[in-house]
């Protein structure tokens, strides 16, 4: 009996151990999958960049290699933060009512800041292309709301897990939800930047559709979404037809003549008139590495939100399905993470990054093609610029620092 109860324990300590053991390998694998599909989105977006931006100064080029360093840096510290003795902060931290509180209100503080700045006309918040979203500091130029998409994340996890946790009720839980998207709406479009404030909107329905909510609220914020949306496009389109319309009022008009008539204005929506040409002209293979006519200034701007309008064009539709294949491949890793974290917070954190990675691929792609309105949201490792680097950085180190537990 001793003899039968003893090996009973032993067997059970030895699947504990390799219970322990394969989800040891699951997880190193899972960070090699995350590691080596990055570089090669990095690959992919360094040689398109060289083509797409030949014309622009050397040292601008140079500032990409330079973003790409900065999210490496960002990616690996955050990732293997845990491991440091001196810090071993893991993502848990971030669930702390403290610290979320902390991350809110200084979000709020930036966001209001940078309101209150651009409306005091400070020098180094200038007005672009009519918003208040950027800072200058000599050569580098921040946009605070795009970082802070990873805080809008780590608050809303901590939202729609406490509400697991604590077993809230489903309107409770709305209400607190919508209290983060308000605040952060709010400041944002006060900065009239209604791209960035989409973005959120689009990170908070898939973190919302994703919760414990059912379906019948799924059912509301979608009959809402597309009676707004197109009660919305057909009154701007008929306001677009008076004088006195808004540029922004105006482009939206060319998107709609150009998706339902093939009629894009030179004035408003002559970006994605080129753009779409470089897709149709890039055929099924492409052109060719750096065969590509549209970056000869004939798509202003091009190695910014349009950069994978040269990309399609020199590599075709194959070409661009490597790359969205790559993107989902990336999402899928990012959820099986969340999917596998014994926590609530961290199911919801990997979620949030996850949306607020794939939303903008699409949006992106779906801007490039002509089937969504130009929102001016950058392409995630392709487009030049600097924050969106860090942004990723920082998301994806977070699911890197959760596969390392």
């Amino acid at each position: 009996m001793e003899n039968t109860t003893g090996q009973f324990f032993q067997e059970n300590l030895k699947n504990q151990q390799q219970k322990i053991k394969n989800k040891m390998i699951r997880l190193r694998q899972r960070r090699f999958s995350l590691f080596f599909i990055i570089v090669i989105l990095m690959v992919l977006s360094s040689i398109n960049m060289v083509s797409a931006a030949f014309y622009m100064k050397p040292e601008n080029i140079k500032k990409h290699f330079v973003y790409i360093l900065i999210f490496f840096i960002i990616y690996l510290f955050i990732g293997n933060a845990g491991k440091i003795k001196k810090l071993k902060l893991t993502y848990k931290i971030l669930s702390n009512r403290k610290v979320n509180g902390f991350i809110f209100l200084t979000s709020i503080f930036i966001l209001l800041g940078m309101y209150i700045g651009g409306k005091m006309n400070l020098s180094f918040i200038p007005k672009i292309n009519g918003a208040y979203g950027w800072i200058n500091l000599g050569p580098v130029s921040i946009q605070p709301a795009e970082i802070l998409k990873c805080a809008f994340v780590i608050n809303m996890a901590n939202c729609l897990a406490r509400a697991e946790d604590n077993d809230l009720s489903e309107s409770v839980t709305i209400i607190n939800a919508l209290i983060y998207l308000g605040v952060y709406g709010i400041l944002i479009l006060a900065q009239k930047d209604m791209g960035t404030a989409i973005h959120y909107l689009a990170i908070w329905l898939f973190m919302i559709f994703m919760s414990k909510l059912k379906d019948k609220w799924i059912l509301r914020f979608s009959c809402l979404g597309g009676v707004f949306g197109i009660g919305g496009l057909a009154a701007v389109y008929k306001y677009a037809g008076e004088e006195g319309a808004s540029y922004k009022i105006m482009r939206i008009k060319s998107y709609i003549d150009g998706l339902f008539f093939g009629n894009y204005s030179d004035d408003y929506g002559y970006q994605v008139k080129q753009s779409v040409y470089a897709f149709g002209s890039g055929g099924l293979f492409g052109k060719g590495y750096a065969n590509g006519v549209q970056k000869y200034s004939y798509l202003p701007e091009i190695h910014t939100d349009f950069i994978m309008a040269t990309f399609g064009e020199e590599f075709g539709i194959m070409g661009m399905f490597v790359v969205v294949g790559l993107f989902f491949a990336l999402y899928h890793f990012i959820m099986v993470t969340g999917r596998e974290c014994k926590n609530y917070f961290g199911k919801y954190l990997a979620l949030g990054m996850g949306a607020q990675i794939i939303t903008q691929v699409i949006i992106n792609i779906f801007v490039a093609v002509g089937l969504l309105p130009v929102f001016g949201l950058p392409m995630p490792f392709f487009s030049y610029g600097g924050s969106a680097m860090v942004t990723m950085g920082i998301a994806l180190g977070l699911i890197h620092n959760m596969n390392v537990e």
